[in-house]
């Protein structure tokens, strides 16, 4: 079974926190020198699982409003066996590169569908949580949806 590793450090004031992913293959011991006043934590998990695919966003207009219906493919759970327990789905208004942000956490399907949406630009991503609180990385962005004055969405 391949495994990987991953080491992150932050320095936050006078603190050091580590950060450290290893497979659940094989133990690993970790030495960090800390100096006096200072702080750490290690955290160890599995692989990330892979991002979702197929993210589709599909426009619906109403009387009072018009919304995004965001879908996607299920994600398998990554060779450790820690399940897939929910999605994220993050909304960008600035362009399909930048400006993410999560719009709703804890879906438990493969879609979800936006609250009524004002006039603008809109693009999404979503990604998947399993295990104990481990993320996928975020999917390919959805096509742009504009929503125009009419409550049109194209």
């Amino acid at each position: 079974m391949k495994t990987t590793a991953r080491c992150l450090f932050f320095i936050v004031a006078s603190s050091v926190i580590l950060v450290a992913g290893a497979g659940l293959a094989g133990a690993t011991t970790w030495n960090a020198g800390l100096n006096a006043g200072s702080v750490g934590l290690a955290q160890s998990g599995p692989a990330p699982a892979s991002a979702p695919t197929g993210v589709d966003a599909e426009c619906t207009s109403f009387i009072v409003g018009t919304t995004v219906k965001v879908s996607w493919s299920a994600v398998t759970a990554p060779s450790n066996g820690n399940p897939v327990i929910s999605y994220t789905v993050l909304q960008s208004t600035t362009s399909g590169t930048t400006g993410f942000s999560v719009v709703q956490g804890g879906v438990s399907g493969t879609s979800w569908t936006s609250g009524s949406l004002g006039m603008g630009h809109y693009w999404f991503e979503v990604a998947a949580y399993y295990g104990n609180n481990w993320s996928s990385p975020n999917s390919t962005v959805s096509a742009e949806r504009t929503i125009t004055l009419a409550l049109l969405c194209t």
